[in-house]
């Protein structure tokens, strides 16, 4: 028993040091932490900065908000979010901004299968959740939706071009799409880098990517905003988000917080050095 109990913290260690190689497993690994870090289901996107004393789920709130706020009101709309993770952010959009109808896709069968349990029976009519690819969208109809939502997953998709025209597909002439996504700010793409990238399904857009394919998708840009500052300053109050967390057992709390550590310093680095988070806004042409 002693055994089993000291062997347990190192097995869940290897698992998340091991998530760093495979998108899936990344995700898998990631919806755990947060459930330990904020003891609740948690969005699978960057915090933005609102105030010094956000926890890790509000500055997540934050970021969905800020998105939000620049398409007005969803108030009796059909909504599509394409990469909706775990479901979590979907729900709240359903909860605060009172769409008529909103759909989650997402590629991964786990995210689905955790949004479709912690969804509401009531909301089934209302709040809909399916696996399915944002380059092909095949359970989404052409001409059905007012806004189209993909907040920080365009870059696992390899063929980029082919989503957009998914999007201009499936959204009603004037309807609108928010692309929050993280971009790269570098042309090195050595062997090694490659490889992992591939492995992590990472397939990121220059800035100028989106400015030249949008248009060509008869999807019109009306906004744009670099969020890269906001994001790395909510990133680095990690330190008050993991004295937070509820205490458990020595070694695992210690494993969890290297985890944490790790992936906020990462990420903060990335941020300053190679990507940046940009928000487009825009419009399908009729």
């Amino acid at each position: 028993m002693r055994k089993n109990s000291i062997m347990n913290p190192f097995h869940k260690a290897q698992h998340l040091m091991l998530s760093g190689f495979s998108s899936q497993h990344y995700y898998e690994k990631m919806n755990d932490a947060l459930i330990r870090l904020n003891n609740e289901q948690t969005m699978l996107h960057y915090p933005y900065y609102g105030n010094l004393s956000d926890d890790f789920l509000q500055s997540q709130k934050n970021l969905t908000d800020h998105c939000l706020h620049k398409l007005g009101s969803l108030r009796n709309k059909s909504v599509l979010e394409i990469g909706c993770g775990n479901g979590v952010q979907t729900y709240y959009i359903f909860q605060k901004y009172k769409p008529s109808h909103i759909t989650g896709i997402d590629l991964n069968p786990g995210n689905i299968a955790i949004a479709k349990q912690n969804r509401a029976p009531q909301d089934i009519r209302f709040l809909e959740f399916s696996v399915d690819d944002a380059q092909t969208l095949r359970n989404i109809k052409s001409n059905t939706i007012d806004v189209v939502l993909n907040i920080e997953s365009a870059f696992h998709y390899p063929n980029k071009k082919a989503f957009l025209k998914e999007i201009h597909r499936v959204l009603r002439p004037g309807g609108q799409f928010l692309i929050a996504d993280i971009l790269t700010k570098s042309n090195n793409n050595y062997l090694f880098k490659r490889r992992w990238k591939k492995k992590m399904s990472l397939y990121h857009w220059h800035q100028e990517d989106y400015e030249y394919s949008l248009p060509a998708s008869k999807l019109k840009i009306t906004q744009f905003e670099d969020i890269t500052q906001k994001v790395i300053q909510s990133f680095k109050n990690y330190r008050s988000w993991i004295d937070k967390m509820k205490k458990k057992r020595f070694l695992e709390d210690l494993i969890f917080k290297l985890f944490f550590i790790i992936n906020a310093r990462l990420n903060i680095i990335l941020l300053q050095k190679r990507r940046k988070y940009i928000i487009f806004v825009g419009e399908r042409v009729k």
